[in-house]
């Protein structure tokens, strides 16, 4: 089977990128991570509701067969990470090409997601500050719930450590909140106190 470009018809590699395109629901993994006895444990691993405000409305990534995009978090900073693994990529032909994963993930989130895995696999293993970590703000209430124990922080969003966090783990609003967009964060202090962040 051909595919039709502003080329012309392409022969059946262009067929396999059809034939191997990816739901992206299905090939992006959202994970939690923190320190384990060698290397970094997951804590909790999970799927997007959906994906069309970064992939678009079908969902699909084009020219990849085995497709998996990890988005890890470190659970006490939500420090990020993104790796791209495969098993077959398209090889462009003409103007048709497979969908450059990390530079679409690029404007959803910081580029210390795109630090190389040994690097961030090192800072969460051998973070000094993880066990002791408190969010930034005040603590206004403490309670217990089915023998757990809870904070509650507040914080106002001019708070530089505030930022931070909202910018590393806001890519996670347009995965599982219908219609949500990123907060902007490079608006005047005046703009950005009149939001309250409250951390759990």
């Amino acid at each position: 089977m051909g595919v039709r470009s502003d080329h012309g018809t392409l022969t059946s590699a262009a067929a396999d990128v059809f034939s191997g395109s990816c739901n992206a629901n299905e090939a992006l993994y959202i994970s939690f991570v923190q320190a384990g006895q060698e290397t970094p444990v997951k804590l909790s691993t999970f799927h997007p509701k959906f994906t069309y405000p970064i992939f678009g409305e079908e969902e699909c990534i084009f020219g990849y067969q085995g497709l998996n995009i990890n988005i890890r978090f470190a659970a006490h900073d939500l420090l990020p990470n993104v790796a791209v693994k495969y098993d077959k990529k398209f090889k462009t032909v003409h103007d048709t090409e497979a969908l450059d994963i990390e530079d679409t993930l690029r404007a959803w989130t910081p580029e210390v997601s795109f630090e190389a895995t040994a690097e961030f696999n090192h800072k969460v293993q051998y973070a000094t500050t993880a066990k002791d970590w408190r969010p930034p703000g005040e603590l206004i209430e403490s309670y217990t719930s089915r023998g757990r124990n809870f904070e509650i922080w507040c914080a106002n969003m001019t708070d530089p450590a505030v930022r931070q966090l909202i910018d590393r783990i806001q890519i996670l609003v347009s995965l599982f909140i219908e219609g949500g967009t990123p907060i902007p964060l490079d608006d005047h202090d005046w703009s950005l106190a009149r939001w309250q962040v409250f951390f759990v």
